[in-house]
């Protein structure tokens, strides 16, 4: 059985380590950004890092995680930065889960909108195609933002 739990411990940065590199969609660049990202909530606790953190395990162990942060630059929006699901795990509807169990988590905080940034490669058509089931909406297309050729894929849901 599946259970969702808020926070971060030091044994959960290897397993996030390996479920990013399990999806082959991330850059390594990209992987090593969401390490720092891992080892300052270990650190500082997610509240000082302003770094919140959800993960799903099973009897597999550690097999999704999200990542996601208020925006400092706005009164009521937050940053979902990370979602990842295990290549082994997929299709069983733990990303809509978690997802939703982020929004909760935004909203119980005072969030009013959450927004996501993914990359408009040809790979994550199906990454786009769930968030926009989730109901979030294509707000901006920015043009070769992440490398010539993969555009950054604004989307964004009024919670």
């Amino acid at each position: 059985m599946a259970v969702i739990s808020a926070g971060l411990k030091k044994a959960d940065r290897k397993r996030i380590e390996e479920i990013l590199r399990s999806t082959d969609f991330f850059y390594d660049f990209e992987i090593q950004i969401a390490l720092e990202i891992a080892d300052d909530t270990i650190s500082l606790g997610m509240d000082e890092s302003g770094y919140y953190w959800l993960t799903i395990s099973d009897d597999d162990g550690l097999v999704a995680f999200s990542n996601y942060g208020k925006d400092d630059f706005s009164t009521h929006s937050w940053d979902l930065y990370w979602i990842a699901v295990d290549h082994n795990s997929r299709h069983k509807k733990l990303g809509s889960a978690l997802l939703k169990a982020v929004e909760d988590d935004v909203r119980k905080r005072g969030g009013k909108i959450l927004w996501i940034d993914t990359s408009g490669r040809p790979l994550y058509a199906a990454t786009e195609g769930f968030y926009i089931k989730n109901g979030y909406k294509l707000q901006a297309s920015l043009k070769d933002y992440y490398a010539p050729g993969d555009p950054k894929q604004i989307y964004s849901k009024v919670l």
